[in-house]
């Protein structure tokens, strides 16, 4: 497995090093931690760019910048020093969105860990919007790292029947996670939608236990692709909004991650809908995980 780590020396992208310290990686997995340089913008210096004085300047802020980035991946690395895989330590210069979704294709990458807050200064490399906006783009499977971190031991899979929440769950399924890991397989019935109300003369309490039935059906589903991995799920199915159903159950089951496929196939039919892996990325309460549709499972 190909995991890349994103770094800028903050709290919040030390807790994405911790994590991946934590998990029963092989000789065979490989590990790089990347740190991206973004070159400063100094607001009424371009006319003066050719100044040598100036010019010299902001070549002292790059390199400056270059160095923090070049120590930070390196203790980084550092801290993960007793994996059994190999590990490296890049630094690119760009934007940061471009550069680790560039970054995440040219090695190509199973998963991409980022932290959900950085600390925004000159020669930072994760701004505070930078993760939403790479599960936006989803340049591969992307987990957001959220300290305090643990070794995920209790697992929280949402499905929705959909191709892509499937996927997750075949993701899941060869991620490397201790054998003795729980995972739940939560899928969410809405109660009322409009649905229903289109429906003409239907019993909407048949119609509800109808849906609870679905999805019953679509847990089957998954713990039956868990199974074949060696995995083994259990059932958890909700009544509600499918994004406050998650987060509820991440806090009352005190999850340590949270696994949805990157889109679902909305409407009452649907549990997971377009926007809700982003919007429980950004409210989760532990680490989430959001797998991108174009990879049914982490390379061997």
């Amino acid at each position: 497995m190909k995991i890349g780590i994103a770094v800028d020396g903050s709290s919040h992208a030390v807790a994405g090093v911790e994590l991946v310290a934590s998990l029963p990686l092989q000789g065979g997995d490989h590990v790089t931690v990347v740190a991206v340089v973004e070159p400063p913008i100094l607001l009424g210096m371009a006319p003066f760019g050719q100044v040598p004085s100036v010019s010299g300047f902001v070549g002292e802020l790059v390199e400056m910048s270059r160095e923090r980035a070049r120590q930070t991946v390196q203790h980084a690395a550092e801290r993960l020093i007793g994996l059994p895989c190999p590990v490296d330590a890049v630094v690119r210069a760009g934007h940061p969105i471009e550069s680790l979704a560039r970054f995440a294709a040219d090695v190509g990458l199973d998963l991409l860990v980022v932290g959900p807050r950085g600390r925004g200064s000159i020669g930072s490399i994760l701004l505070g919007s930078v993760s939403q906006a790479l599960l936006h783009a989803l340049p591969t499977s992307i987990l957001v790292a959220r300290p305090p971190t643990r070794t995920p031991m209790r697992v929280l899979l949402a499905v929705d029947g959909s191709s892509p929440s499937m996927e997750a769950a075949r993701y899941i399924a060869g991620f490397p996670l201790p054998a003795e890991v729980d995972i739940r397989v939560v899928v969410s019935v809405t109660p009322w939608t409009e649905e229903y109300a289109a429906i003409r003369g239907a019993d909407f309490l048949e119609l509800l236990a109808g849906e609870r039935r679905h999805a019953a059906e679509i847990a089957r589903r998954a713990i039956a692709i868990l199974e074949e991995h060696g995995r083994h799920g259990r059932p958890l199915i909700r009544d509600g909004d499918p994004k406050r159903e998650i987060l509820d159950a991440a806090r009352e089951l005190d999850a340590d991650l949270i696994v949805t496929g990157a889109r679902g196939v909305g409407g009452f039919k649907g549990l997971v809908l377009g926007s809700v892996s982003r919007g429980v990325s950004k409210a989760a309460p532990c680490s989430t995980l959001v797998v991108a549709q174009h990879r049914s499972g982490p390379a061997s």
